[in-house]
């Protein structure tokens, strides 16, 4: 029996050799190495093209494309006909010397700047909408990777916590073995089997957030197939300082532009609304044909209109161009105080992020490891009880799980700061 649990402990302390120190995966298993491997950058493609949101957004601004020719352009031209007779309605000519029946042709011309004006204005809120479905792309690629990170996360945690759910089991056998051989006490068996409960339902927990994770998923992509498991994720450094950024955040961010936009498009409105002070005109032109012995004869009038009401329409009308003006300002102001926040949050997030990285992988899981080896070893000749033991082995596994929890974390915050400023600061 001394001999046989010689052989566990040696092959305990080879699998413990085994622990992925420097932030590598875990095995897995020969299941998980059957399903399909699903990249970032392949369900992004999917997202773009299946999201409902996305396909409407789209939508939204193919429609406004359309709106500056249409506003531009002159009010639709009228042809009339008139017939008048005597007696009866539509009497012929030669009933009467007064009948005539007439064809003629009329035009609406705004006073000129009005409609150059217009189609200025719709342009730039055709742009504004152009911006907007920038950022409903970047935004919901950024959902997408923050779910993708954390099913990383998950998948990598269900895959520490079997690999050690596995590795508790072979401590509790040396522990029963001890006990039966009387150098143990029932007390260290019972320890390890209430620990690989806890991980057993650690495991429980961990499936409900990976399905869940995996149905928010395919919800963002519209699909219900099923995703099999994701590729390795590879730490992305910080590749610039936050100065570099918020002054990205200036130039590139697709919401910021989008609020520049449509303050452009407030400030030509309050001109256009301006121009309503101006009359605008008409013309038309008509052709009577008439009964004998009168001649026919043409007829040419010109019609001005007056904005005669001006305190009660365009004076009004200017007011509430200057107060969406100033809205529009105001709501860009806004939005970039709040970018410039989220942008130095997320900022800190990933910074302190990698530095976690660093200590987890340079020193907090190799010496864990080391201590968790010499805490066996300890145990072994009796000069380590079995509680130190398995808090030794815990304490590897809190660590192997917070790593992969922290990498998911900084990808996650660049995924986000990806989003707001327009940059790509994810590699492949």
């Amino acid at each position: 029996m001394t001999a046989s649990l010689r052989s566990r402990s040696v092959l305990l302390v080879a699998a413990l050799g085994c622990l992925p120190l420097l932030g590598q995966a875990p095995q897995q298993g020969r299941e998980a190495s059957q399903e399909t491997v699903i990249e970032i950058d392949q369900l992004v493609k999917e997202l773009v093209a299946n999201n409902p949101a996305i396909r409407a957004a789209q939508y939204r601004l193919d429609a406004a494309t359309k709106r500056p020719s249409q506003v531009s352009s002159l009010p639709e031209p009228k042809l009339s006909f008139s017939n008048f007779g005597v007696g009866h309605p539509f009497s012929r000519l030669r009933d009467s010397n007064f009948a005539y029946a007439g064809v003629g042709f009329s035009q609406e011309i705004p006073f000129p700047g009005k409609l150059a004006l217009a189609g200025e204005e719709a342009r730039k809120e055709a742009q504004a909408e152009r911006e907007m479905y920038g950022a409903l792309v970047l935004d919901a690629t950024a959902q997408l990777k923050v779910a993708y990170y954390e099913w990383f996360g998950i998948v990598k945690a269900i895959g520490v916590t079997q690999k050690n759910r596995e590795l508790l089991q072979r401590l509790e056998q040396i522990a029963r073995a001890r006990y039966t051989v009387g150098r143990g006490i029932q007390q260290d068996v019972l320890k390890a089997q209430v620990e690989e409960s806890s991980l057993a339902q650690q495991l429980e927990l961990l499936a409900q957030r990976k399905a869940t994770t995996e149905a928010r998923i395919q919800s963002l992509l519209n699909s219900e197939r099923p995703l099999g498991r994701p590729a390795d994720v590879r730490l992305s450094p910080l590749s610039m300082g936050l100065d570099q950024m918020l002054a990205a955040l200036d130039e590139q961010s697709p919401r910021l532009r989008n609020k520049q936009a449509m303050l452009d498009s407030r400030s030509v409105g309050i001109e256009r609304s301006k121009k309503e002070y101006r009359p605008d005109f008409a013309v038309s032109f008509q052709y009577q044909k008439t009964g004998s012995p009168f001649p026919d004869y043409y007829m040419a009038v010109a019609e001005v209109k007056i904005p005669l009401y001006f305190w009660r329409k365009q004076r009004l009308g200017v007011e509430e161009s200057v107060a969406r003006f100033r809205e529009a300002r105001e709501d860009f102001f806004s939005e970039r105080q709040e970018l410039v926040f989220q942008v130095k949050d997320l900022y800190l997030t990933a910074s302190t992020s990698e530095r976690l990285l660093a200590l987890y992988r340079d020193g907090i899981i190799p010496q864990s490891s080391l201590s968790l080896e010499s805490a066996l070893a300890g145990y072994e000749t009796g000069g380590v009880d079995f509680l130190t033991l398995t808090n030794n082995f815990m304490s590897v596994l809190t660590y192997e799980m917070k790593y992969y929890e922290e990498l998911a974390k900084h990808n996650q915050a660049l995924a986000r700061l990806e989003a707001i400023t327009g940059m790509t600061l994810i590699r492949p």
